[in-house]
């Protein structure tokens, strides 16, 4: 008996997913024709977007890469971080999917680059729960131990608080490298990232009565690290100066003069740089707060463990049991974080929905 209400119910969903109007097919956008150097243009006057998401997407919403009412679509995400960071196809495709699948609305293709919005609805039968939450809420995609941000359960995880981008100029002030063109100490070091991210994180182990640093997240924060150094430097000479980061952490826009690296940056790169930033202080390690003390997470038991956390741990399992248009989308966001990962085994997500 239970077993008929259980299919009963099932088969309700199935059929209240497929007669759902408004879902629109999720397509693989072309990739770049012109993959080298190339200047960014101003920002238009008076153009500038309301919405508050990670400083990168706001700069590429200001400068129109993305719509500037901070709703974006899958196709719009890849081509924006292609054409304004040259973020590697594969790499930008799989981020996408992923923040899609996590925060976003895969069946109408529509993702907030911010916060949520009455503008994007929820999943058919709200099988993720009432709001399509976007990007910049906490858990799955955002998380604890941001550079310029503060974890969720102490203060606002949201804005770029002053505090903290004012520690990490500190930190180039004593680490950084000269420049001719913007003088002493004035140019973001793998030494200046190195001490500010261990300070974050001793900051967060020491205060977050609440923190989360997964594996998963864990990378994706240093990954953050990597980012800055490699994708808002100068494409003309690789410098990443304090008046550069002033200009896109605090302003929200991209310099005069500034040029986009000048080849593709993959997911070697980010991974090089995460490595970097991390062997200054290999004590740095994922874990999570537990009745009051940090717990570092165990041991990992899967040769895939960044895999294993964003594309499986971070997605809710229930985006996979539906149909048509959804499913086909799903699939696809799924096949398209496999891909940056071919060497893993594919896996179904396991998250729980409505977080």
């Amino acid at each position: 008996m239970a077993f008929r209400r259980f299919t009963l119910l099932l088969l309700c969903l199935v059929v209240s997913i497929a007669a759902f109007p408004g879902g629109k097919l999720i397509h693989a956008p072309p990739k770049q024709a012109f993959t080298g150097i190339k200047q960014i243009p101003a920002m238009p006057k008076d153009k500038k977007h309301p919405y508050k998401a990670p400083a990168g997407l706001n700069t590429l919403a200001n400068h129109g890469y993305l719509p500037r009412n901070g709703l974006a679509t899958f196709e719009d995400v890849v081509n924006a971080v292609g054409e304004g960071f040259n973020m590697e196809y594969t790499l930008a495709s799989a981020l996408t999917a992923f923040g899609m699948l996590s925060r976003g609305n895969a069946f109408t293709n529509q993702i907030s680059i911010g916060g949520p919005t009455d503008k994007i609805p929820p999943l058919p039968g709200n099988i993720d729960g009432n709001v399509t939450k976007g990007l910049a809420t906490h858990g799955r995609f955002e998380g604890d131990v941001s550079m310029t941000r503060r974890d969720a359960a102490i203060g606002d995880h949201i804005h770029l608080d002053p505090a903290l981008f004012q520690q990490f100029l500190d930190n180039v002030a004593l680490y950084g490298n000269d420049s001719d063109l913007t003088g002493p100490r004035s140019v973001v070091s793998y030494k200046a990232m190195q001490e500010f991210k261990y300070q974050r994180y001793l900051d967060s182990v020491a205060n977050d009565p609440a923190l989360v640093y997964h594996y998963g997240r864990f990378i994706l924060s240093y990954g953050e690290a990597s980012f800055t150094l490699n994708f808002f430097a100068n494409g003309t000479d690789g410098v990443l100066s304090t008046a550069t980061l002033k200009s896109i952490f605090q302003n929200q826009t991209f310099p005069s003069n500034w040029h986009r690296r000048g080849n593709p940056g993959d997911i070697d790169l980010i991974g090089d740089g995460v490595d970097n930033v991390l062997s200054a202080h290999p004590d740095a390690v994922p874990g999570t707060r537990v009745n009051g003390a940090f717990v570092p997470d165990p041991p990992r038991t899967t040769n895939c463990p960044l895999y294993q956390d964003l594309g499986v741990n971070n997605i809710p399992a229930v985006l996979v049991n539906t149909t048509g248009i959804l499913k086909k989308n799903v699939d696809f966001l799924l096949n398209t974080i496999h891909t940056l990962f071919a060497s893993c085994n594919f896996t179904l997500p396991v998250s729980e929905a409505g977080v």
